[in-house]
């Protein structure tokens, strides 16, 4: 009789997801997953597929948390600017604390230019966090906050680029105080203060 697999799957998501992170979905065994998550390879099988679904799960996983956790802490701020400030300044401190990197920005460039399926992903994950921001830059612009001839859309998206950009030049200059510049100079520019 076969014996029942009993797992936490949030928890195994979350060292997959290590592992990937770390090593790159190429660089990345069954193995080093088995290992990694301490489960047989049959359970891994049975339960969430192969490497590519085991990705696909920890990709999800990893966007899902970033933008939740981004909406709990705009909701403690006391306006939309004030969120929208908090934003711009926690991705700062993240691009010059966090060694790893985004693994959405990773998977983008490794993976994302020959698989479709992780391109969808990223692409619906991608809007959902542009849909989140351009509705609190609406806010705050509705609140008289921002200059009411901003474009929500836009700016959202301009913001979001400016994330990467900012992980790219920390990597090459490791310059934490240009970074924090130019964090403070995006929220200038964007409130015309």
């Amino acid at each position: 009789m076969a014996r029942c697999v009993e797992f936490n799957e949030t928890e195994i998501i979350e060292k997959a997801m290590n592992v990937f992170w770390e090593k790159g979905y190429h660089g990345t065994s069954m193995q080093d997953l088995v290992d990694a998550m301490q489960i047989n390879r049959s359970s891994l099988y049975n339960s969430i597929g192969d490497k590519h679904a085991l990705f696909m799960k920890c990709v999800t996983h990893y966007t899902d948390v970033a933008i939740k956790e981004t909406k709990e802490k705009v909701a403690k701020e006391p306006s939309a600017l004030q969120g929208l400030i908090k934003i711009i300044r926690d991705k700062a401190a993240w691009v010059v604390d966090c060694e790893r990197g985004c693994l959405g920005i990773k998977t983008v460039f490794e993976i994302a230019p020959e698989d479709a399926e992780i391109r969808k992903l990223l692409n619906k994950t991608n809007e959902i966090y542009l849909v989140f921001l351009s509705e609190l830059i609406q806010e705050a612009i509705d609140g008289k906050e921002l200059d009411d001839s901003e474009d929500a859309s836009l700016l959202a998206e301009y913001i979001m680029t400016t994330f990467t950009g900012w992980k790219q030049s920390f990597i090459l200059k490791r310059d934490p105080i240009m970074i924090k510049k130019m964090s403070e100079y995006l929220i200038k520019t964007i409130t015309r203060a």
